[in-house]
C-alpha cells in the first residue's frame, strides 16, 4: 500500500514539474500578435468589418488572464471606412473565478474611444447587424461582451467588474432621414463595481458640437444604473442629469432631467416616478422666444404595452416665455388617468394657453367622462373654448363633442362637434354676431386618413367644409379640401378699418397751420415736459415661413362676398401650398356688372405676385364702394401685374414692381360741368382783361358732370417708384395726357406729375364764342405733395395763349393768391352746420383768380 502512495505522489509530482515547466515553455515561446490575423479574418467572417489591430497586444496568464490592447479598428459592413475604434483598452480576468463560473474582471481602462453611428435614410443605423440574434455574441470582440452574451443564452456565467474608466472618448452621430449631425466629445465615463444585474453608479461628461443644427452644450450625468441584457431588463435611479448651451434652436439653455427610468423589454413596459425635467433658455430662429421657463413633472407613469395599460398620476406641464414682447403662458394638467384592459377612467384633463400683446389669444381645452377600456375608449365630453381680443374685437370659437378611439381599428372620432363661432365689437350693427356649426372628424391611421365635415349658417346662407389629409405619418400630409358658402360678409371679422386723420380737409389745414405758428411761437428749443413723442413702433412682420412643409390643395365657392364696401358675386378660388410657396392660379368673381379674373402666389422666401383682370366694370358703384366717394362713371377695365418682396410691408413697397392699367369708355366725371366751368372761366378771364373782376361759383357740384368718351392710363412700377408712361381723356372740350415729370413714390406715398390739359379744337355749337381765347392752349397742372393731401399749380407762365399772356402782364399774377385750390374743388367732407352757407356755393373772395378756374376744371375731369 505504501509502495502504491508512494508511486501516485511521485507521480503527480512528476506531472506538476511538467505542467509548471509546460507552462513555462508556453509562456517563453507564445507570441498572441501572431494570430492577429486570424482574429482579423475570423472577424470579417463573421460580421463581414474588417477589423484592424495595428499597436501589440499583450497578454499575462498569473495570477490574473491581462490583456491589453492599442489602435484598433472595425470598421463597417462591407466597407473600408471606420465605425470604432480605440487607442488603447487593458483588463484583467481573475482565473480561480472561473471555475465557478464567474467573470470577475479588474479595473477597465479604455482610452480614445471613436466611434461613426450613421442612421441611413431608412432608419437603419450602421451597427444594426451586430445586434441580431444570429451574430451578437460572435460580433462582441471582447471577452466580456462575449460573457454577457453567453448569459443571454441561458448561461449562468455571472459578470463582476471592477469599475470602468473612459477617457478622451468621441461618438459622432449622424442621421440621414432628419438631417442631423451630432457629437459627443471630451467624454469621460467612470463607474462603480458592475455586477450583472446588479445596480452601479455611473457617472459620465461630454461637450456636444455640431452645426447641423448649431450645438454647443456641456453635458454632466449621473445616475444608478442596472444592466440585464440577457432579460432585456434596463433601468436608471436617481438620475441626475444638466445640459447647457445651445442645441438647434434652444440657446443659452439650462436643462435638467431628474428621477427614476425603468425599461424592461419583455415584458414590453416602461415605467417613470417622481419624474422632473425642467428646461430654461431662449428660442431663436423664424419663431423666437425669450426667457423661456418650461417644466415638466409626474409622480407616476406606467405604459405597458404588452397588457396595453396606461397610468398617469399628477402629470403637469408648464411653459412661461415672450414671443417678440408678447408673454405666452401654457399649462397642461392630468390629475390621475388609468387605462386598462378591463376599464378606463380619469379625473378631469385641462389645458390652457394664453398668449397676450397687443392682441391677445386664450385658449382652454378639457377632456371629461373618461369610459371605456384599453382596447375601446371614449371621454364623454372634448371641449374647445378659443377668444382672440383685437382692441375692441372679441373674437369667440366653443366646440364640444364626444371622443373615441378604437386600438384595434387604429381609428376614432369628433363624431358629434356642436358650437358656435362669433364676434363681439360695438361697430358692428348689432354689437356681436354668431353662427352655430355642426360636424364631425374622423382618423383611421390603417388608411391613413383624416376627414372632417363641418357644416354651418353664416349671413343667412348655407356653408359646408369638408377636407381629407393622408400620408399621415410622413413629414409633409397632404390635404385636400372644399368650402362652399352661399355668403360670406368678411367686414364681420376684419379689424375695423383706421378711422380718417381728424383735420384731413380744410379745417384741418388750418388747424395744422395754427398748431405749427403756436409751436414757432414757443420756440424751437424742447418740446414741453410731457410732449415728447414716443418712437415710431416697429414695422409688423410678414412671415410665410410656415407655407414650408405644406401640402394643401383645395377650390373655394362663395356666391357673396363682401369685403369692406366691396362686394363680389359667385367668386371661385383654386388654392394650393406646395413647396414652400401659395399659388392661385384661378380667381374668378362677378365685379359689378363685369367680370374679375386674376392670380396670386406668394413664397416662404416673402416673395408676392398678383396678376388681375377687370373687364366691362361699372366703374361709378365699384369706386363708391371701394373709395367711399362717387367720382367717375362708365363702363371700365384694369390689367395689374405686380411683383414685390419683403417681410414688412415698407419693404413689400419699396419692392414693388409691375404695370397697372386702366381704360374707362363712355363715362363722366360726376361734380363738374366743363362746358359751364369753362364757359365761366373764359368770360372771367375776358373780364380780367378789361379791368373786372367777377366772382365765380365753385366748379364742384355733385349734380354736375363732364361726359367723355375715353379715359385711358398706365403706370409703370419699378422699385416702389411709379411713372405715369401714358394718359389719355378725350372729352368734347378737353383732352388731358401726362407730361413730365411723371412719378409716383409708393413708399412715400407722394406725387409729382404733370398733367397737360388743352382745350378742344373743335368746340361744341354754343361754346364756340365763349372758348375761342382758350383755342390751342396747352396748360400745364403740376400736382405734387401727399397721396393723402395733394396740392398743384398752374404753370401759367408756360401757357401759348396771347389772352393768358396779356393778363400775366397787367398783374394777373397778384391775384393767384386766393382760398386753396383744392378746397375751393372738392365738397368738404364734414358735414355742414345747420343753417351755415354751403361752402361750394360760397362765392370766392374778390381777390381770387379767374384765370385758375380752368385748372380747377381740369383738376375735376381727373376726378381730383
Amino acid at each position: 500500500m505504501n509502495v502504491w502512495l508512494k508511486r501516485v505522489l511521485f507521480s503527480l509530482v512528476v506531472a506538476l514539474l511538467l505542467a509548471v515547466v509546460g507552462l513555462a515553455i508556453f509562456l517563453l515561446t507564445f507570441n498572441p500578435n501572431a494570430y492577429k490575423s486570424r482574429l482579423e479574418s475570423l472577424v470579417f467572417e463573421r460580421t463581414a468589418r474588417t477589423l484592424t489591430i495595428d499597436g501589440d497586444i499583450g497578454l499575462s496568464l498569473f495570477p490574473r488572464i491581462g490583456l491589453s490592447v492599442s489602435d484598433v479598428a472595425l470598421s463597417n459592413r462591407d466597407a473600408k471606412d471606420t465605425f470604432v475604434s480605440i487607442d488603447s483598452a487593458r483588463f484583467a480576468v481573475a482565473i480561480w473565478p472561473l471555475l465557478s463560473n464567474r467573470l470577475v474582471v479588474d479595473h477597465v481602462a479604455v482610452t480614445g474611444l471613436k466611434a461613426y453611428v450613421v442612421r441611413d435614410a431608412q432608419g437603419r443605423f450602421n451597427f444594426s447587424d451586430l445586434l441580431d440574434a444570429d451574430g451578437a455574441a460572435a460580433a462582441a470582440p471582447a471577452p466580456l461582451a462575449a460573457a454577457a452574451a453567453a448569459s443571454g443564452a441561458g448561461s449562468d456565467l455571472n459578470i463582476d467588474i471592477a469599475g470602468l474608466e473612459l477617457k478622451a472618448g468621441r461618438v459622432q452621430y449622424v442621421d440621414q432621414r432628419d438631417g442631423l449631425s451630432t457629437t459627443f466629445d471630451q467624454i469621460e465615463a467612470n463607474t462603480g463595481r458592475v455586477t450583472y444585474d446588479q445596480p452601479f453608479d455611473v457617472s459620465l461628461k461630454a461637450v456636444i458640437t455640431g452645426n447641423d443644427p448649431v450645438q454647443n452644450a456641456q453635458l454632466q450625468a449621473q445616475a444608478l444604473l442596472r444592466l440585464n441584457p440577457g432579460g432585456r431588463g434596463y433601468s436608471a435611479q436617481k438620475i441626475n442629469v444638466q445640459l447647457n448651451g445651445r442645441l438647434g434652436n434652444l440657446d443659452q439653455s439650462q436643462a435638467t432631467l431628474r428621477g427614476n427610468l425603468a425599461y424592461d423589454g419583455k415584458a414590453r413596459n416602461f415605467s417613470a416616478d417622481n419624474l422632473e425635467l425642467a428646461l430654461n433658455g431662449n428660442i431663436v430662429g423664424a419663431h423666437p422666444i425669450q426667457g423661456l421657463k418650461a417644466s415638466l413633472t409626474a409622480a407616476q407613469l406606467r405604459l405597458d404595452q404588452r397588457n396595453t395599460a396606461l397610468k398617469i398620476d399628477k402629470l403637469a406641464l408648464r411653459a412661461v416665455g415672450q414671443d417678440r414682447g408678447r408673454a405666452m403662458d401654457l399649462a397642461l394638467d392630468a390629475p390621475a388617468l388609468a387605462i386598462s384592459p378591463d376599464s378606463a377612467q380619469a379625473d378631469p384633463v385641462t389645458g390652457t394657453f394664453k398668449w397676450t400683446g397687443d392682441d391677445t389669444l386664450a385658449i382652454s381645452l378639457g377632456l371629461e367622462g373618461l369610459s371605456g377600456n384599453a382596447g375601446e375608449w371614449q371621454f364623454r365630453t372634448a371641449s374647445l373654448d378659443g377668444a382672440l381680443t383685437q382692441g375692441e374685437r372679441l373674437l369667440r370659437l366653443k366646440l364640444t363633442s364626444p371622443l373615441a378611439w378604437n386600438m384595434a381599428l387604429r381609428k376614432g372620432s369628433l363624431s358629434a362637434i356642436k358650437g358656435d363661432m362669433g364676434v363681439r365689437d360695438q361697430a358692428l350693427p348689432s354689437g356681436s354676431y354668431e353662427f352655430p356649426m355642426i360636424g364631425s372628424v374622423h382618423l383611421d391611421l390603417v388608411q391613413d386618413l383624416l376627414a372632417a365635415d363641418l357644416n354651418a349658417v353664416i349671413d343667412g346662407g348655407q356653408a359646408a367644409f369638408k377636407s381629407q389629409t393622408t400620408k399621415l405619418a410622413t413629414p409633409q400630409p397632404q390635404t385636400r379640401f372644399t368650402l362652399n358658402t352661399e355668403k360670406l360678409d368678411l367686414n364681420r371679422w376684419l379689424p375695423a378699418p383706421p378711422s380718417p386723420v381728424a383735420g384731413s380737409g380744410g379745417a384741418g389745414k388750418d388747424a395744422a397751420k395754427e398748431a405749427d405758428k403756436s409751436q414757432d411761437e414757443k420756440g424751437q428749443g424742447a418740446a414741453p415736459a410731457g410732449d415728447a413723442q414716443a418712437p415710431p413702433a416697429a414695422p409688423a412682420p410678414i412671415d410665410l415661413s410656415f407655407l414650408q412643409g405644406l401640402d394643401v390643395e383645395g377650390d373655394v365657392r362663395i356666391g357673396d362676398l363682401r369685403v369692406r364696401d366691396v362686394q363680389l358675386m359667385g367668386v371661385g378660388i383654386q388654392a394650393r401650398v406646395q413647396k414652400g410657396a401659395l399659388a392661385v392660379p384661378k380667381l374668378a368673381a362677378g365685379l359689378y356688372e363685369g367680370t374679375l379674373s386674376g392670380q396670386f402666389n406668394a413664397g416662404a422666401d416673402q416673395t408676392f405676385g398678383l396678376k388681375l383682370n377687370l373687364d366691362k366694370v361699372a366703374v361709378a358703384p365699384l369706386l363708391q364702394a371701394a373709395l367711399g366717394r362717387n367720382l367717375l362713371s362708365g363702363r371700365g377695365a384694369a390689367q395689374i401685374d405686380l411683383r414685390a418682396q419683403g417681410a414688412t410691408l415698407d419693404a413689400l413697397q419699396r419692392s414693388l414692381t409691375g404695370r397697372a392699367a386702366v381704360q374707362v369708355r363712355d363715362g363722366a366725371v360726376l361734380g363738374v360741368d366743363a362746358s359751364r366751368t369753362l364757359t365761366e372761366v373764359a368770360a372771367a378771364l375776358g373780364n380780367v382783361l378789361k379791368g373786372r373782376l367777377d366772382a365765380l361759383a365753385s366748379p364742384f357740384d355733385s349734380r354736375r358732370s363732364t361726359a367723355f368718351s375715353s379715359l385711358d392710363g398706365r403706370l409703370d412700377l419699378k422699385d416702389g417708384q411709379g411713372t405715369l408712361s401714358k394718359l389719355s381723356v378725350v372729352s368734347d372740350l378737353v383732352r388731358v395726357s401726362e407730361g413730365k415729370p411723371a412719378r409716383i413714390d409708393v413708399p412715400g406715398r407722394s406725387l409729382d406729375l404733370v398733367l397737360q390739359a388743352q382745350v378742344a379744337a373743335r368746340l361744341p355749337k354754343g361754346l364756340d364764342i365763349a372758348l375761342t381765347p382758350l383755342l390751342g392752349s396747352t396748360i400745364p397742372i403740376h400736382v405734387t405733395g401727399s397721396w393723402d393731401h395733394p396740392e398743384y399749380d398752374v404753370s401759367w407762365s408756360s401757357v401759348r395763349n396771347p389772352s393768358i399772356q396779356r393778363a400775366l402782364k397787367s398783374g394777373l399774377m397778384e391775384l393767384l393768391k386766393g382760398r386753396d385750390l383744392i378746397d375751393q374743388a372738392l365738397p368738404s367732407p364734414e358735414p355742414e352746420a345747420p343753417g351755415a352757407a354751403p361752402k361750394n356755393s360760397a362765392a370766392p373772395a374778390s381777390g381770387a383768380d379767374p384765370v385758375e378756374r380752368i385748372g380747377k376744371a381740369i383738376k375735376g375731369l381727373l376726378g381730383q
